[in-house]
C-alpha cells in the first residue's frame, strides 16, 4: 500500500510539474522590461517576417523569438498581426517527408515544424514562397498542413507592407 501512495504522489508531482513547465512556456519571460515607447499609442502592431534562413537549427530559433514577440507585443496591451514569410532554401524544412534532410538535421527540422503549429495556434500566419518550392521541386501538397503557400514571397513581403506590416527581415 505505501509503494501505491508513493506511486500515486510521484505521478501527482509530475503532473503538476508539466502544468507549470507548460504554462511557463505560454507566457514570455517576465524581465521587467518593456516596449513603452515603441508601442506607445498603438493599437495594433504589424509585422511581416521575411525568414531566408539556411540553419534549422537557427531557425527553430527565431521561431520562437516570432512567438514570443506576439506574445510581448499583447502582454503589453496591444493586439498583434503577425505573418512569416519562408523565402529560400528554408522552405525544404517544410516538406512533409522531409525529403533531402540530412539526418543530423532531422531533429532541428522536426523542431521548425513543431513551431509551425504553434504559430498557427496563436494566430501568426506562415506563407512558403511558390518561387523557392518550385526552385525545390516541391509541389503545394508536399507542405505541412500548417503552413500557406504564395506564388511569390517578395510580393506577399510587398503587399503586407501597403497593408501597413512592418517589415522585418531575418536572414
Amino acid at each position: 500500500m505505501n509503494k501505491k501512495i508513493r506511486l500515486t504522489h510521484s505521478v501527482f508531482l509530475l503532473a503538476c510539474s508539466l502544468l507549470f513547465l507548460s504554462a511557463a512556456r505560454a507566457a514570455p519571460p517576465d524581465t521587467g522590461l518593456k516596449d513603452t515607447e515603441a508601442l506607445r499609442d498603438l493599437k495594433i502592431a504589424k509585422g511581416v517576417f521575411m525568414l531566408d534562413v539556411k540553419d534549422p537549427e537557427r531557425m527553430a530559433h527565431v521561431l520562437k523569438v516570432i512567438e514570443e514577440t506576439g506574445q510581448s507585443i499583447a502582454a503589453q496591451n496591444v493586439k498583434s498581426e503577425l505573418i512569416v514569410v519562408v523565402i529560400g532554401k528554408s522552405a525544404a524544412f517544410l516538406t512533409k517527408d522531409r525529403r533531402g534532410i540530412s539526418y543530423t538535421d532531422q531533429r532541428a527540422v522536426a523542431e521548425v515544424q513543431d513551431m509551425m503549429g504553434k504559430l498557427k495556434k496563436s494566430g501568426i500566419r506562415v506563407e512558403v514562397c511558390g518561387i523557392a518550392l518550385r526552385g525545390m521541386n516541391v509541389t503545394p501538397e508536399m507542405l505541412i498542413p500548417e503552413v500557406t503557400p504564395v506564388g511569390d514571397g517578395y510580393i506577399s513581403a510587398i503587399g503586407y507592407q501597403m497593408q501597413g506590416y512592418q517589415l522585418v527581415p531575418v536572414y
